[in-house]
């Protein structure tokens, strides 16, 4: 029950302090007229940029990325699975 009520006060207290920033967060976005079209425009341009032609160039990039991360996770999934055989050369 002590778990119970300490995650709880934990969850309460995270939220406690989350909402009122993320409210703080918005409300000055929002008031900031200075940029408030501009950020409107960059949206609308975003949405109606022409994707297809956006990634038939950047595809090369996409593809490293993708391979990187795939290196990256099996080296992490091969040294891990040594860490716990508990080979001595690998400690």
């Amino acid at each position: 029950m002590g778990k119970v009520r300490l995650y709880a006060l934990g969850i309460v207290w995270t939220l406690a302090l989350a909402v009122p920033a993320a409210l703080l967060a918005l409300a000055i976005a929002a008031f900031l007229d200075i940029y408030l079209v501009e950020t409107a425009n960059a949206l609308a341009a975003l949405f109606a940029a022409d994707w297809q032609a956006f990634a038939s160039i950047r595809w090369p990039e996409l593809a490293g990325m993708v391979i990187g991360q795939l290196l990256l996770m099996a080296i992490l999934l091969i040294g891990g699975a040594k860490v716990l055989r508990g080979d001595p050369e690998t400690i």
